[in-house]
């Protein structure tokens, strides 16, 4: 059986300082912990540190109260980084679980355990450093991997976060 596949177009990158700037729509919004090279006038994405959804993503991000914690993780020279994606209000809440159960991001306050959605593929265009391009989330098999083991690698990976970060 297929399951509903759904397309997210990420653009950025957006400052803490010129976030005001971010579509006042629907979607997903992606929170880096990056560094900036004023020199050739780059960035480059260190951390995924939060993935979020809401239906005005510009008010959410510069009214957001998580703006102290997420810059309580940068070191001298780094800066927070947005990016964002259209996405249907009513797709939100599935995207944003698929989102953060394959990322995990370290900052996002919730994790989901399991996805509540049946099934979804998600693939992401555009800017999407640190992020996997395609995937499934689900009861759904893609291109032959049936997903065991992947429960045990990120518990790993939650565990060493958890460790390192305190």
């Amino acid at each position: 059986m297929a399951v509903p596949q759904v397309i997210l177009r990420f653009s950025g990158y957006w400052s803490e300082f010129n976030s005001g700037l971010m579509p006042r729509r629907p979607g997903l919004f992606c929170v880096y912990r990056a560094r900036f090279d004023d020199l050739d006038k780059s960035t480059t994405m260190l951390e995924l540190l939060h993935v979020g959804a809401s239906s005005n993503v510009n008010q959410c991000v510069t009214g957001s109260r998580d703006l102290a914690r997420w810059r309580s993780r940068l070191a001298p020279g780094e800066a927070l980084s947005f990016s964002y994606s259209p996405v249907a209000e009513d797709d939100l809440a599935a995207c944003e679980a698929a989102m953060l159960l394959r990322h995990r991001p370290s900052m996002s306050p919730a994790l989901p355990e399991r996805f509540a959605f049946g099934g979804l593929a998600l693939r992401l265009d555009g800017r999407t450093p640190l992020l996997d391009r395609e995937f499934t989330v689900g009861h759904a098999v893609v291109k032959g991997y049936s997903g065991r083991g992947s429960t045990w690698l990120r518990r790993g990976i939650d565990f060493l976060r958890t460790t390192v970060n305190g």
